[in-house]
């Protein structure tokens, strides 16, 4: 009886315990033989391959990376950063024929540059700012000198005043009385250092070369020999200073220094004269 009532207890106490494990069994079996595959295919050679082939990636990018690290540097040349320099600085040419050092400076310190550079390329480095700083100072020598050689043929010298024939006709033609500005320009002229500038054309002469002496007109077609058209004050005997001579040109010139009058000028003779030192 015991025994049966043990058997039947355990029969009775030990089916829920039974029950429980089959279905604990049964919810989790298929989780752990997900999980066990899944481990199994990451084991795979090909799983194994690709997670080498990244670590391999990996140390080749490490690799790489210390490969830039140790990149040779070249020194920059302190002559072609001079010779930009003085490149830039040739605009300066414009203002004064004094600036030409730049450009000049530009181009010797340039070309030699280049050529230091080719000979050490391996530690040297600048050729392509060395050969900006040669363009650099041949284009603004290039416009710095053509500026000031049309200021030269031009403009009107510093320290001089441009004057025009009309100014110098006399306002009544009755009386032929020369203007009072003019008669005061010319005194302060010869005792003020003050200066004039005169544009007009050389009456022509049978002396064609080595001139330093010719009468300044107005008008290139009124150039006649013995035209009555031809008044005084339209004429200004022009006298070359020093050891200035010219030659014989159609085309305007243009005259400056000092301005002298006449008053007892004859009929044809010229009522003004400049002594000049500037001929243009």
């Amino acid at each position: 009886m015991l025994g049966g009532l043990w058997f039947t207890g355990k029969l009775n106490w030990t089916a829920p315990i039974d029950f429980h494990k089959t279905e604990i069994y049964n919810y989790y079996y298929p989780c752990l033989q997900k999980t066990r595959n899944d481990t199994m295919q990451e084991n795979t050679p090909q799983r194994r391959t690709e997670f080498d082939d990244a670590l391999k990636g990996y140390y080749t990018d490490r690799d790489e990376v210390r490969q830039d690290d140790n990149v040779d540097y070249r020194s920059l040349t302190a002559g072609a950063v001079g010779s930009f320099i003085c490149g830039i600085l040739s605009i300066l040419t414009v203002i004064h024929w004094i600036f030409a050092v730049f450009p000049f400076m530009g181009i010797i310190l340039g070309l030699y540059s280049v050529r230091k550079i080719l000979s050490a390329s391996e530690v040297l480095s600048g050729v392509g700012l060395a050969s900006a700083g040669v363009a650099l100072s041949f284009l603004f020598s290039a416009i710095g000198f053509s500026c000031l050689y049309y200021n030269s043929l031009y403009s009107v010298p510093p320290g001089y005043e441009e004057i025009t024939f009309e100014q110098l006709a006399p306002r009544d033609l009755r009386t032929g009385r020369l203007p009072p500005e003019i008669v005061e320009l010319a005194e302060a002229t010869q005792t003020q250092g003050r200066r004039v500038f005169v544009e007009g054309f050389m009456f022509p002469t049978r002396k064609m070369a080595d001139i330093d002496r010719f009468v300044l007109v107005p008008y290139l077609e009124q150039n006649k020999f013995g035209a009555p058209t031809i008044k005084s004050t339209e004429m200004v005997e022009v006298i070359l200073q020093g050891e200035l001579s010219v030659v014989y040109r159609t085309s305007a010139v243009k005259v400056g220094g000092i301005l002298y009058i006449n008053p007892n000028h004859a009929s044809g003779e010229p009522a003004y004269r400049i002594d000049a030192d500037v001929f243009r």
